[in-house]
Order: structure tokens, then sequence, then C-alpha cells
């Protein structure tokens, strides 16, 4: 991303004059910027410049006009006047023990750990979510004040700020003024650069752009002209889609899809049509296994990040490749495209992650709200990430190439996990650091073995294995909620996530009833190390 620099600083850089201040005040003329939800008045001695196309914050950029006759332009500053957007995009949660729940799916066996975070467990460089950190980052030659006391206008909280050169700026002699306007959702700052000698003047302009602007919704995230959009529209929880919409950050587009709504940030079109495909795809392949007492119509957000930087700055654990949030309705991974060794761009991991990561979205609702056991979660998760979907057809599932190799190399060095440990682990346990790339290969086999070996279907006590675990999981815990808020606990979460552990608990032991435990293992393992793993590229 190309930074806008002041102009003023790009032409002592490249060794020019500099022009001055030498426009009398002409007066204010109406700026109206609908898709910004922004009027104010702008000075008639400034013009309005072009943005680069590919610039993320200055939204609009202004600088004082020039004197038509080159001669009369003595050197000194020109002054410019700048409209930032900046959407208050979360930090990434700085690294923990144990990833946030749920969280996943390991890329290729991996610990947890990742070279793209820093000491702390923040990516090195922290996304730009304020005003502090867009001068901090971009702008580095000046410092910002302290901010003065809050004034709210319009439900907009302004904050006034200088700016003065820092020491070792050399002999820049430029000083700013800011007032940024806050709300949770993003900061619009007005910002204003001049000569230090001309600043009374070059103040009195600025806030007279400044304070007297009107805000409105932008004109993509009005409600009215959302819902006018949806009117006619058969897709459901259209208020959901239109919150999702109204909080789109700046360059983000959003496609609708019928369980889900698709909001993105890379500018690759076949593979974004190739997601908006599958993932409605996948699904029905979910709801076969795992069909649900009553329909699922919850909608949730795919957010597909333009690349792993991005995502790591928006939430995604360092050495994870995508997670679905619970609690935000959200499903997030990156586009993590890749040139194989014929010099041919593949787009494979990307899809290994969305349907892991759209399993967990369905098995959230159609289990009640309550997640199963990790390897049964997980585990199904990598098992529809070996999908192959073609000419939007479902051609199969094969194995997990991200799990394959890694569980017959545990297995040859006799590192496995007993199945009787592993199918009750709750989740710090199945993420402990020390075993979570191997808890990941493993429960993938697992549920490989018990879907697709012949041996498993041969045998009714292992046959029934996963249907039971579902059915006893999802209806005890139905049950126990039921009685919850009959007691008037229904908003206890205590109470619920004891609910839930118990029901996690008797759904493996009605599952696993009447099976040998020795016996399946080594079935288990002697179909594992048969698998054939697939060919690197």
């Amino acid at each position: 991303m190309r930074a806008i620099l002041p102009l003023f600083l790009a032409i002592v850089a490249a060794g020019f004059a500099l022009t001055d201040s030498v426009s009398a005040q002409g007066g204010y003329t109406t700026e109206k910027h609908a898709d910004l939800g922004l009027t104010f008045p702008r000075a008639r001695d400034y013009e309005q410049i072009p943005t680069q196309p590919d610039e993320e914050f200055v939204v609009l950029y202004y600088a004082e006009k020039l004197p038509k006759d080159p001669k009369e332009r003595p050197k000194a500053i020109r002054p410019e006047f700048y409209v930032l957007w900046i959407d208050h995009v979360p930090d990434a949660p700085a690294k923990a023990k144990t990833p946030a729940n749920p969280e996943g799916p390991v890329p290729r066996g991996g610990t947890g750990d990742s070279e793209d975070e820093g000491e702390d467990g923040q990516p090195k460089r922290p996304r730009i979510n304020s005003i502090d950190r867009y001068v901090d980052q971009r702008w580095p030659m000046f410092g910002l004040s302290q901010p003065g006391d809050p004034k709210v206008r319009q439900g907009w909280t302004g904050r006034e700020y200088t700016l003065a050169p820092k020491k070792g700026a050399g002999q820049l002699k430029a000083g700013g003024w800011v007032l940024a306007y806050s709300k949770p959702e993003r900061t619009i700052a007005f910002v204003g650069i001049g000569p230090q000698d001309d600043m009374e003047k070059q103040n009195k302009i600025w806030r007279a752009m400044a304070e007297k602007v009107d805000f409105d919704e932008p004109e993509s995230m009005s409600t009215a002209k959302l819902e006018q959009m949806y009117a006619r529209s058969k897709l459901t929880d259209i208020p959901y889609r239109i919150g999702v919409r109204q909080k789109l950050v700046r360059g983000w587009k959003a496609e609708d899809l019928e369980h889900y709504i698709v909001v993105y940030d890379t500018v690759d079109q076949p593979l974004m049509r190739k997601v908006f495909r599958d993932v409605e795809l996948i699904r029905k392949e979910y709801e076969k296994l795992f069909p649900s007492d009553k329909p699922v119509t919850a909608v949730s957000t795919v957010r597909v990040c333009k690349n792993r930087e991005e995502y790591l700055a928006y939430g995604g654990m360092p050495g994870s490749a995508g997670y679905w949030n619970s609690s935000t309705e959200e499903l997030v991974l990156y586009d993590a495209e890749v040139v194989t060794k014929d010099r041919k761009k593949s787009d494979a991991d990307t899809f290994i992650v969305l349907y892991h990561e759209a399993f967990h979205q369905y098995i959230h609702y159609s289990a009640g709200e309550l997640p199963p056991h990790s390897w049964y979660n997980e585990g199904h998760g990598d098992f529809f990430s070996g999908a192959t979907i073609k000419d939007g057809k479902m051609r199969g599932i094969g194995v997990n190439p991200w799990r394959v190799q890694y569980i017959k190399d545990v297995i040859g060095v006799n590192k496995s996990i007993p199945w009787a440990e592993i199918i009750k682990y709750e989740q710090p346990q199945y993420y402990d650091k020390t075993k979570i790339g191997i808890c990941y290969a493993q429960g993938w086999s697992m549920i490989y073995f018990l879907r697709t070996c012949k041996d498993v279907a041969a045998k009714p006590e292992w046959a029934k294995i996963l249907p039971t675990y579902f059915d006893v999981l999802k209806n005890t815990y139905q049950a126990s909620c039921a009685e919850l808020e009959a007691a008037g606990k229904k908003d206890d979460v205590s109470a619920h996530n004891k609910a839930g552990y118990e029901a996690r608990q008797k759904a493996v032991e009605e599952a696993f009833a009447g099976v040998n435990l020795d016996e399946i293992e080594e079935a288990w393992r002697i179909y594992t190390l048969g698998l054939e793993t697939p060919k690197e590229k």
C-alpha cells in the first residue's frame, strides 16, 4: 500500500523549490460527499487533488491553489488539508497459551507458533486504527500533541490536536492541526498542514472547514437505501445483512448468499466466485450427516482477508489459518494463494480452511450452540477439508493433505494419543501447545477412519459411534437448557457451561458403549498407515 505523503515533504525529498501561501481567502463553497456521509464548507482557495487508487485512509485531499504566474511563487510551503477515514478494526489479541474458542485449523501440523508475530504476540506492525497510529506510521516526522477537551457534534466526539516536527526532522518548518471525530466504529479526522509562519491564518481556514461538518450515513450504508435494496428479496435475516453492510470497512465488498453474507478484501474475483459457490455446496454435505431438529436459519458472515498480514491484524491467532467466532457469527480466513513448484497459482489452502470453518459454523447451530468434543468438532472440520468440488458439484471427500503424512509419522514413532484419552479431551487439553499438532492430525484421522473404513461399516458398535455421539449431545443439552429456563436460569452462563460439559461426557460414553477401544485403535492404526499421501505440487 502506497501511503500519501504530505505534498511539501515529497517535494523536499525530491530537492525542488516549495511554494508560499500567497492567495487571498476567497470565501467558502459547500462540499457534499454522499458516499462518505460528509458535508462541510471548503475554502475556495483550496483545490481538490486526487488520491492514489490504492490509498487506504485519505478519502479527500486538498491543497491551496497556486498562482497561475510561476513568478509569483516564492519559496515556502504549500498548505494542505486532508480528510482521513480510519475504521476501528480491533488489534489481534495478545498471544495466549490456548487459542480463543473456537479456533483453528492449525496449518500442516503446526504448533501454534508463528514468525508473523512480535514478542508480545501482536503482528510486527500494528494495524492503523486510530489517529495516533496514523501519524506515527504514515507521518513519522510529526509528533501529535495531547488532545484537547472533547466536543460532541451530531453524536461524534471531536478532539483537537496539534502537529509539530519531531526532533531530528531537520529544517522542517511546518506544523499542523487535527480535529478528529470518533464513534465506536470509526474516526473521521480533518488534518491541516502548512508553514509554521502562516499557522495562524491557516488554522482559521482549517477550523472553518472542520468544525462545521455535517454527518450523515454514507450512501452505501444508509438504512433506508439498504432496506430498499432488500425490499423484494427472499433472503433470510435481512436486518443482520444490513448490519453487516453498515459496518463494512472502506474498500471491502459484500455478496449475499442463501445462508451467508460474504465480505472480502481481495481483488481475486475467480477465487471469490468459487467461494460463493462452494460454501453453499459444502453446506449441503453437512446437512446430510448432521440434520438439525429445526431448520438452521441463522445467517453467518464469511470474511475473506486479502492476505495473512490483514488476517492477523483483524484478530486471527498466530499459527492458525482461519477461525469461526460464534459470538460475532463470523467465519474468518484469508486469500492463501501460493505458487506451486510448476509455477502455477493454487488456492487449495484457502478452500481447505473454508470447508473446515464453514463446518464449525453449521455444527454450532445444528448442535444447539454447543461445541462437541474437539476430536469430533475439529476432526470433522478437517474431514470436510478433504472435499473436492469441481464444476459446481461435489466430487468426493479424500484425505486432508495437511494431516495425512503427519499422523502417519506420529503413528510410526508410537507418539499417538490413546483413544481412551483423546475422546474425552476438552479444548484446553486438545490445544495444549506440546501436542496440538498431533491432536489435529489424529482427530482428522479418527473421523476419516470412522467415515470411510469398510471395517467400521461392518461392525454395528463402531458404525454407531458418530451418529450416536451427535444425537446424544444435542438431545441431552437441549433437555438441560429447557430445565435451566424453567428454573429461571436461562442466562446463567456457568450453569450452561456445566450442562454442556455433562452433555459431552454423556455423548462420548454412549457413543463408545460396547466398543473395545484397544481393538478399534489398532484397526485405526493399520488403516491410517495404509492411506496414500498426496504428492506435494
